[in-house]
């Protein structure tokens, strides 16, 4: 089992929270099963978060460990990993009819709005 800091936890807890949120708010807008376009894309774009979280905590507890084959040539893939998972879920949001782009954009947005939350719980690592 791959341990993440409390910091992870909590982010990967708001995240949840907020693709849930998004996902009722939008059937209620809908009113109907036209809700599941925008469900399946802010769904997506929330494991998208979740799974760069992950990707995320590894980064830094590689950089905190001090082992000197660490170098910022890994850091910089990771960095454009991330990036290029994003792309990949927002272009698949794109080219999928089923998949609403909105949703996508609404799910990946629930990362720097986590970041941002974070100052509200208590620091614990």
């Amino acid at each position: 089992m791959y341990k993440l800091s409390g910091t992870a936890k909590n982010m990967i807890l708001v995240v949840c929270i907020l693709v849930v949120v998004f996902i009722i708010a939008s059937a209620i807008f809908y009113r109907s099963f036209a809700f599941l376009p925008f469900a399946v894309g802010a769904a997506m774009g929330g494991a998208l978060n979740v799974l760069k979280i992950f990707l995320l905590n590894r980064a830094v507890e590689r950089a905190a460990s001090g082992d000197p084959t660490v170098t910022s040539s890994g850091f910089l893939g990771a960095y454009f990993l991330r990036f290029l998972l994003t792309a990949a879920v927002l272009f698949l949001a794109v080219i999928v009819p089923f998949i609403s782009l909105w949703g996508a954009v609404a799910g990946v947005l629930t990362l720097p709005l986590s970041a941002y939350s974070m100052h509200f719980f208590p620091h614990q690592d």
